[in-house]
């Protein structure tokens, strides 16, 4: 091959590659990004989720232990700390889900789904439904994520104050942007 031909192929731009049957043509991806939340972030808002529900007392998240520890405790004559952790974090279509494991008093009696329902009853209709069978949870975000946003959860680390979401292959559509800039 000449050095003429060599410049020539370098010159060219190379060949597209047709995009995966998964994600939209016209979009952004990425691997890799992990998103931390510190404790007093977790704490601020669950604290503000169960302001109405007048048997709490007292609730805090732990993030510790590679668990998302969870402490309430009631007001119902005895002041009784719980205990319990979520798992399964799970986050599609703008509605995060996640599974409440072990949620016990003084470590070994298992709490009742009524604090649960309580809980999910105080919030707006439609922003949190409880499987109360499986004790699963999920919040929806559509209202604050965009719906071009697709993000997939690979794994949560709690540990030292702190619940990191690390994600997978994630995608954001940019059809609407590219409708804005038409207009």
């Amino acid at each position: 091959m000449t050095d003429d031909a060599t410049a020539d192929l370098a010159a060219a731009p190379p060949p597209s590659l047709p995009p995966s049957t998964d994600v939209p043509s016209l979009a952004v991806r990425w691997e890799g990004l992990v998103l931390t939340v510190d404790s007093t972030t977790l704490n601020t808002f669950l604290r503000r989720a169960t302001r109405g529900v007048r048997e709490i007392r007292d609730i805090l998240i732990e993030p510790e232990d590679g668990l998302l520890g969870i402490s309430v405790r009631i007001r119902k004559g005895l002041t009784v700390p719980f205990r319990g952790h979520f798992s399964s974090f799970r986050l599609k279509d703008g509605l995060l889900g996640f599974r409440l494991v072990d949620l016990t008093a003084f470590g070994f009696v298992p709490i009742p789904n009524w604090l649960i329902r309580r809980v999910v009853h105080h919030q707006p209709p439609g922003r949190v439904i409880f499987y109360r069978e499986e004790r699963i949870f999920v919040i929806d975000l559509k209202p604050y994520l965009p719906g071009e946003l697709s993000l997939h959860i690979r794994d949560v680390v709690c540990e030292n104050g702190e619940m990191k979401l690390f994600f997978g292959p994630s995608h954001y559509r940019l059809d609407r942007l590219l409708e804005e800039l038409d207009r």
